[in-house]
């Protein structure tokens, strides 16, 4: 319960370091961006702190390529 309030203690301290330029700049692309960006790493860090195991990128491409892999396997041995 602490750490999630912490991590959005944080993220909101961020946010008020960082917006106000983005909005002075009128900078509105880069707002969005800056909050999917944020907003996903804030997820990711309070799965992480619940002990949520979170795949990693690696796990989809073995998933992609096994089948690849196998086929050329088994034409080439």
């Amino acid at each position: 319960m602490w750490a999630i309030f912490g991590i959005i203690l944080i993220g909101a301290i961020i946010s008020l370091y960082e917006i106000p330029s983005l909005v002075k700049k009128k900078w509105r692309r880069e707002m969005i961006v800056y909050f999917l960006l944020l907003s996903a790493g804030m997820t990711l860090a309070i799965l992480l702190s619940k002990d949520v195991s979170i795949p990693t990128p690696l796990d989809l491409l073995t998933e992609i390529f096994s089948p690849i892999t196998f086929y050329f396997d088994r034409i080439l041995s």
